[in-house]
């Protein structure tokens, strides 16, 4: 299995709330009908911080490459007509993810929150992403559910991370994190149930 993630923001002259509201009433629910995904996930930014997105979704498919490129058909036309009604198609940020988990159970806590730890690091791509692994791995010895996702660009501009951590809940204490974390996203999680997939 493989995964993808997107970054993705409201079209000028409406709101986050009108956005997330939108995709997951109406977005989420057309994509499930029309891509093989075996997971997929919406991270809903839920504070003020200047991301410049409002969600982070993630994409798991058994050929995510071969998913992705049902954009090129007519299933990409119905896509990109509804996402014309309520995001800024421009900023689409996406990539591939490699995603390491590095200790079972779940991916949220009890209110379906999660942290993004986005770290940036292209000069020194390669030691920063070790870094981060360390520390990812750190963070997994004091709790369940923690991953990360080593972010692969595709053509176009550049996903905001070349990593990202994810942490259940919203822990105490971002102050405290390694200089090479650049943000630390609160969320929500909205995750399609897996009997709804068509993958």
């Amino acid at each position: 299995m493989t995964k993808s993630v997107c970054a993705l923001v409201h079209k000028p002259g409406s709101t986050r709330a009108a956005f997330q509201r939108y995709y997951e009433d109406n977005h989420a629910p057309l994509a499930v009908g029309l891509f093989p995904f075996s997971g997929y996930a919406r991270n809903h930014l839920v504070d003020a911080v200047d991301f410049g997105w409002d969600t982070i979704s993630e994409f798991w498919a058994e050929d995510i490459v071969a998913a992705a490129a049902l954009m090129d058909g007519p299933i990409g036309d119905r896509m990109r007509a509804d996402e014309e009604r309520f995001m800024d198609r421009s900023r689409i940020r996406a990539a591939g993810a490699e995603e390491i988990i590095l200790s079972t159970g779940q991916r949220v806590d009890s209110q379906q929150r999660r942290t993004a730890l986005l770290i940036d690091g292209e000069r020194e791509r390669e030691n920063v992403r070790l870094q981060a692994r360390r520390f990812a791995q750190q963070l997994a010895e004091q709790s369940s559910g923690v991953s990360i996702d080593m972010v692969q660009a595709w053509e176009g501009a550049a996903f905001p991370a070349t990593a990202i951590i994810w942490v259940p809940g919203w822990p105490a204490g971002t102050d405290t994190y390694p200089s090479f974390v650049t943000q630390a996203l609160k969320l929500v999680r909205h995750a399609t149930p897996f009997a709804q997939l068509s993958g």
